[in-house]
C-alpha cells in the first residue's frame, strides 16, 4: 500500500490476502501471466498480503486458485470506489450543492442590520431612516453606495455628523458619530435673573454679571433671587442686564426606601413540555396545534437559534424553541443585613442622580426600622452644590 502512487489511487486499488501452502507460488503466476501488483509482502510463511487494481482482480482469482491459494479482499479503495459511494448518496450530493448554492445567493442580501457609535439618537431611529435610504432586511446589496448612502442618511438625520454603512456579505454594519451639542449663547443685555432651585445655606458667592442679592450665611429656598439681573450705577441708575455668576450652597437631603421583609419566590414543579416553530422572514410555521399556555402559573422561556456563522453571514431562518414550565409561589423571609444593603446602595444612587456633576457629598448617614413586615431605610445627607438656575425676569422682578 505504500507503493502506490496518485495515478493508481485515483484509478482505484484493492487490498486482498493470499493463503496458501505455498503463497510464492502465486507470486511466480503472476509474473509468468503478466499480472502487475502495486505492491506485495509476506505475512507469516503462509500469507501474503497483495495490492492490486480492481480489473485485475479476476485475473488475480485465476492465479490463486492455478496455486492452490485461497485470495481474500480485505478492502477496496480510490477514485472508482468513491465515485460508486457518491452516486449511491446522490439525494446527499444534491442537497449539499443546493446548500452551497443557497449560502451563496444569500450572501448577495442583507439579512441583519446592526447600529453602533450612537448613544442619543434611538437606534430604532436610525433603522427607520435606513430603510427610507433603501438599506433593509432582505434588499439586495448590489446597488447600495457607500458616498450616495451616506448623504441621504445624514439628510434624514441631522442629528448626526458622520455616518458610514459597511457591508460584510448578509451583515450590514451603520456606524455614526452624533452632533455636539452648541453650549447656550446669551447676550449680556437680555434681562435674566439667577434663582435659587433648592433649599440651603450659602457658603460662596461669585458674581460674573448683575447684583448679588445674597451673601455667605443666607438661608434660601427655591425661587429666591440670588443674583438679580440688573446693574446698578451711581450715574448711569439700573439697567436690565444677563444676570451670572456661580453660588454655592450646603444642602440637606432625606430619603427613604422601603421593602417587605419576606419574598414570594418562584420554585418549577417540574411538569412542563417544550414546542418548537420555524420562521422563515416574518413567517412563523409552528410545528404544534394549540399555542395557549397549560396552565395560569407557567412561565415561557424562548430560545432563538439563527441559520448561519455570527459575524460572516447570516439568514433570515431561525428555529424557535418555547419551553413552558409550571411553578408555585412560595413565601421565604429576606436576609435583612441583605435587604439593608439594598435599600441603602439604592438610596445613594437616587441621591447622586439628585446632585449636580460639581456637588460634593459631605455627611451620610443611614437609620433602619422594621414595622409592619416591612424594612424602612432613611438616608439624611448633607452636601455642597450649586444651586442656581436661570430666569427670564419678568416686569413684577423689575419693578
Amino acid at each position: 500500500m505504500k507503493s502506490y502512487d496518485l495515478l493508481n489511487a485515483a484509478s482505484g486499488w484493492t487490498e486482498c490476502k493470499i493463503t496458501g501452502a505455498e503463497p510464492a507460488a502465486f507470486l511466480n503466476r503472476c509474473a509468468a501471466d503478466g499480472l502487475a501488483l502495486l505492491s506485495a509482502h509476506a505475512e507469516g510463511e503462509y500469507a501474503l498480503r497483495v495490492m492490486l487494481q480492481p480489473r485485475q482482480l479476476r485475473r488475480a482469482r485465476a492465479a490463486a486458485a492455478h496455486s492452490r491459494c485461497e485470495l481474500t479482499v480485505l478492502r477496496a479503495g480510490g477514485g472508482p470506489r468513491v465515485a460508486a459511494l457518491l452516486l449511491r448518496r446522490a439525494a446527499l450530493v444534491l442537497g449539499l450543492l443546493v446548500m452551497f448554492g443557497a449560502l451563496a445567493w444569500s450572501r448577495l442580501f442583507i439579512w441583519e442590520i446592526t447600529v453602533t457609535g450612537n448613544e442619543t439618537v434611538p437606534t430604532a431611529r436610525i433603522l427607520d431612516a435606513l430603510r427610507e435610504c433603501g438599506v433593509n432586511v432582505g434588499k439586495s446589496w448590489l446597488g447600495i453606495t457607500s458616498d450616495n448612502l451616506r448623504s441621504e442618511l445624514l439628510i434624514e438625520l441631522p442629528e448626526l455628523a458622520w455616518a458610514t454603512v459597511n457591508i460584510h456579505g448578509s451583515r450590514a454594519e451603520a456606524i455614526v458619530r452624533e452632533r455636539t451639542p452648541k453650549p447656550p449663547i446669551w447676550r449680556v443685555g437680555d434681562p435674566f435673573d439667577l434663582l435659587a432651585d433648592k433649599t440651603g445655606f450659602v457658603t460662596e458667592v461669585q458674581v460674573w454679571n448683575g447684583t448679588a442679592l445674597v451673601k455667605p450665611g443666607s438661608a434660601v429656598v427655591p425661587g429666591d433671587i440670588l443674583i438679580a439681573g440688573e446693574a446698578r450705577s451711581a450715574y448711569a441708575g439700573t439697567r436690565q442686564t444677563h444676570a451670572a455668576g456661580k453660588v454655592t450652597a450646603q444642602t440637606y437631603y432625606a430619603l427613604c426606601a422601603q421593602a417587605p421583609l419576606t419574598v414570594q419566590n418562584g420554585t418549577y414543579t417540574g411538569a412542563g413540555h417544550s414546542r418548537y416553530a420555524l420562521v422563515i422572514g416574518k413567517n412563523r410555521y409552528n410545528f404544534y396545534k394549540s399555542s395557549s399556555i397549560s396552565g395560569e402559573r407557567c412561565v415561557t422561556i424562548t430560545s432563538v437559534r439563527n441559520l448561519g456563522i455570527p459575524g460572516l453571514f447570516s439568514l433570515p431562518v431561525s428555529l424557535l424553541r418555547e419551553t413552558e414550565r409550571e411553578y408555585e409561589i412560595v413565601e421565604a423571609p429576606r436576609d435583612r443585613f441583605v435587604l439593608r444593603r439594598e435599600l441603602e446602595e439604592a438610596l445613594h444612587t437616587r441621591l447622586l442622580s439628585a446632585l449636580g456633576p460639581e456637588a460634593r457629598i459631605e455627611s451620610e448617614r443611614f437609620s433602619a426600622i422594621e414595622r409592619g413586615g416591612k424594612l424602612t431605610v432613611t438616608l439624611r445627607a448633607q452636601c455642597l452644590e450649586q444651586i442656581g438656575t436661570e430666569r427670564e425676569r419678568n416686569e413684577e422682578d423689575a419693578g
